[in-house]
Parts: structure tokens; C-alpha cells; sequence
């Protein structure tokens, strides 16, 4: 089965890939491996939760983004929502994530 994506998904991913190539590389780098170190933890997890520990150089919309590369690769699964606690983004709702025992 073929799954389309809609114009607002696109936009949205068109976006986290921009905000990636406007990162630092390095810091790109950095978080990629933030996300399998609480990954590898088996614990839920969020954006929230690593916010304090993200590097410097990252674009905010690139935040998603590392998450979903991360599910692509079969590292951490959704597991639901909860509200941000940046107060920038007044609550919206950012994905919780759970490692993949391998």
C-alpha cells in the first residue's frame, strides 16, 4: 500500500530539512547521538526531556526532525504527546518517544 503524504506534511518535512542544513553539522551530530543515548535507555522520552542538554547550533524545527530520522531508522518508536514546556511555543503538543529494544 502506497501512503500520500499531504501538503502540510510535506511542508513540514521540507521544513525540518531546512532547519537541518541551516544547523551546525556538529551539532547535528551531537544531537543525533543525544536521542540513542536516551534511546538506548528504554524510557519515554521527548524533546522536553533533552531540552537542557541540546547543543548549541541547532535550529528548533530541526529538533523534530532529528526525532523522526531517529524513527526512520527503527531507533524509537511514538509512544504519545505531551505538552512543551518552552514557553516559545505556548504548549504545543511534541511527540513522546520510546527506544526500540533491538
Amino acid at each position: 500500500m502506497t501512503t500520500q503524504m499531504t501538503l502540510a506534511d510535506a511542508l513540514a518535512v521540507d521544513g525540518m530539512a531546512r532547519a537541518t542544513a541551516a544547523s551546525s553539522p556538529d551539532a547535528i551530530t551531537q544531537l543525533d547521538q543525544l536521542i540513542a543515548r536516551y534511546a538506548a535507555t528504554g524510557e519515554e522520552f521527548s524533546a522536553n526531556t533533552i531540552r537542557k542538554e541540546l547543543p548549541e547550533g541547532i535550529r528548533p524545527n530541526a529538533i523534530g526532525g532529528r526525532f523522526r530520522r531517529a524513527a526512520e531508522r527503527g531507533l524509537i518508536r511514538p509512544v504519545g504527546y505531551v505538552a512543551s514546556t518552552d514557553p516559545r511555543t505556548h504548549g504545543h503538543a511534541v511527540r513522546v518517544w520510546q527506544g526500540v529494544r533491538r
